[in-house]
C-alpha cells in the first residue's frame, strides 16, 4: 500500500497528459512534412536540408520522449524535454523561413499554453521567456523569406497562407487543451463532491461504530444476567406449561441478542467459508423468524444444488437491516427473492405496501433520513449501502407500480477460498 496515493494517482495522470503531447507532436511533424512535400512540389525556394535536420531533431526527442514515459520514468523531465524541443526546432524552422516574419512564429504561443497547463511553474517562466527571446532575435538573424525572383505579390499571398495556417493550427491546438482541460475539470470536481460525500459517510459509520462497540460491551453483562434469570424462572414455573411458548420465544430472543453480540465481534475479522447459499439464508432466517413471529416471510431461495459461494459476515447485518425495514413497513407480509447467478448474487426484497417519497429516494443510503413507516428508511438503509459498497456491491429502492417498495440488492460472490 501506498503511503501517497494521491501523490502518484498525480503523476500517472501527468504521464497520460505528456503522451498525449507526444501523440500531438506526431501529428504535428506528420503535418509538418505533408506541408513540406506540398511546397517542395510547389516551387517553394526553402533550405530543405536544414529545415529537414530540425524536423528530424524534433521527431528523434519526441520517440526518446515516449520511450521514456513507456517506461515508467517520472514524466516531468520527458515533458520538460519535449516542450524545449519543440521551442528549439520552431526557432530553428522560423530562421532558415524568413525569421519574424514567417507567420507561423505565432506557434510559439501553443508551446507555452501546452508548458502552462502542464509543467512546472518555474520550467513555464522559463520556457515564456525563451520564446520571447527568440522571437526577438528572429528580427536579426534568419535566412531570407521564400521569394519567386522578387514577385512581391508571391510572397505576400504565401505570407497570408502562412497567417491562415498558423490561426487554425492555434485555434484547434488552444481549443481542444482548453475544452480538454474544462471537461477534466469537472471530473474532478464530481470526484471530489463523491469524496467529501464519502468521508462525510464514513465519519458517520466510524461514530456509530464507537458507539455500536460501547453498546456491545454495555449490553454483555446484563444479557448473561437475563440468562440465568431465564433459567431460573423457567424451573420455578416449570408446573406451567401454558408458560412454555412464552419461555421458547424468550430464549430464542436472548440466543439471537448473543448471536449479534458475537457476530458484532467477528464483524472486525471477517473470514466467511464457502457453504451452500441455501442453507446459510435458511439458518439465519429461522433466527430472524423467531425475532419477527407476526410477519409471514415468502421465501425464495436458491436451489440446493446450486453451487457454494462465500459471504462476508458482513453482509448479513447489511441484509437484515432491510429485510427489517420491510417487516417495519408491513408487519403482515414480506417476499424475498434470492438468485444466486455465476458470479452475483441478486436479492428482491418486497413490501407490499407504502411508498417513498422523492427526498427519500434521492437520499437513501448516503444520510440518516428522518423515517416515518411505513416507509421504513433510516439509518439502517445508510449502514446497508455503505457496507454494501465495501463489499463492492449495491442496493437500489425503488416504488413498485403496483404499490409497495422494492429493495434490490447484488453482490459479487467471492470464488472459494477467496475472501474480502
Amino acid at each position: 500500500m501506498t503511503l501517497f496515493p494521491a501523490a502518484e494517482q498525480g503523476s500517472a495522470n501527468l504521464a497520460r497528459a505528456a503522451l498525449g503531447v507526444a501523440r500531438l507532436r506526431d501529428a504535428m511533424l506528420a503535418l509538418a512534412f505533408v506541408l513540406a512535400a506540398v511546397a517542395r512540389l510547389s516551387g517553394v525556394a526553402l533550405p530543405w536540408l536544414l529545415v529537414g535536420q530540425a524536423l528530424a531533431m524534433l521527431f528523434g526527442l519526441n520517440r526518446l520522449t515516449v520511450a521514456a514515459l513507456r517506461r515508467g520514468l517520472p514524466p516531468r523531465l520527458p515533458l520538460c524535454a519535449g516542450l524545449a524541443g519543440d521551442l528549439v526546432a520552431l526557432t530553428e524552422i522560423l530562421a532558415f523561413t524568413g525569421g519574424a516574419a514567417n507567420p507561423l512564429a505565432s506557434l510559439y504561443l501553443p508551446v507555452v499554453l501546452i508548458a502552462a497547463l502542464l509543467a512546472p511553474g518555474r520550467f513555464v517562466w522559463a520556457l515564456a521567456l525563451a520564446a520571447v527571446a527568440a522571437y526577438g532575435l528572429l528580427f536579426y538573424f534568419h535566412l531570407p523569406w521564400p521569394l519567386a525572383g522578387g514577385d512581391a505579390a508571391y510572397a505576400f499571398n504565401l505570407h497570408l497562407v502562412g497567417m491562415w495556417l498558423t490561426f487554425a493550427l492555434s485555434a484547434l491546438l488552444i481549443a481542444g487543451f482548453v475544452a480538454r482541460l474544462s471537461r477534466r475539470l469537472v471530473e474532478q470536481e464530481a470526484a471530489l463532491a463523491r469524496a467529501r460525500e464519502a468521508q462525510l459517510r464514513n465519519e458517520q459509520l466510524i461514530a456509530l461504530g464507537v458507539q455500536a462497540a460501547g453498546a456491545a460491551h454495555a449490553l454483555s453483562t446484563p444479557l448473561n444476567i437475563l440468562t440465568l434469570l431465564a433459567g431460573e424462572l423457567r424451573s420455578e414455573t416449570a408446573d406451567r406449561p401454558e408458560l412454555a411458548a412464552d419461555w421458547a420465544a424468550m430464549d430464542a430472543a436472548l440466543l439471537r441478542c448473543r448471536e449479534a453480540l458475537a457476530e458484532l465481534k467477528e464483524g472486525g475479522e471477517p473470514t466467511p467459508q464457502a457453504e451452500s447459499l441455501r442453507h446459510a439464508f435458511v439458518r439465519r432466517l429461522e433466527g430472524w423468524r423467531a425475532l419477527k413471529p407476526g410477519v409471514r416471510l415468502a421465501a425464495e431461495l436458491p436451489p440446493e444444488d446450486a453451487p457454494a459461494a462465500s459471504l462476508s459476515l458482513l453482509f448479513w447485518p447489511a441484509f437484515f437491516n432491510l429485510l427489517n425495514n420491510a417487516a417495519e413497513a408491513d408487519p403482515c407480509e414480506v417476499r424475498l427473492n434470492v438468485e444466486q447467478r455465476e458470479h452475483a448474487l441478486l436479492i428482491d426484497i418486497v413490501n407490499p405496501r407504502g411508498a417513498l417519497t422523492d427526498q427519500q429516494l434521492s437520499r437513501a443510503g448516503l444520510a440518516p433520513v428522518e423515517s416515518g413507516k411505513p416507509a421504513g428508511l433510516g439509518i439502517g438503509v445508510m449502514l446497508s449501502h455503505a457496507t454494501l459498497s465495501r463489499l463492492g456491491g449495491t442496493v437500489r429502492l425503488e416504488n413498485r407500480a403496483g404499490g409497495g417498495v422494492l429493495a434490490r440488492l447484488e453482490l459479487p460472490l467471492l470464488p472459494e477460498g477467496e475472501t474480502r
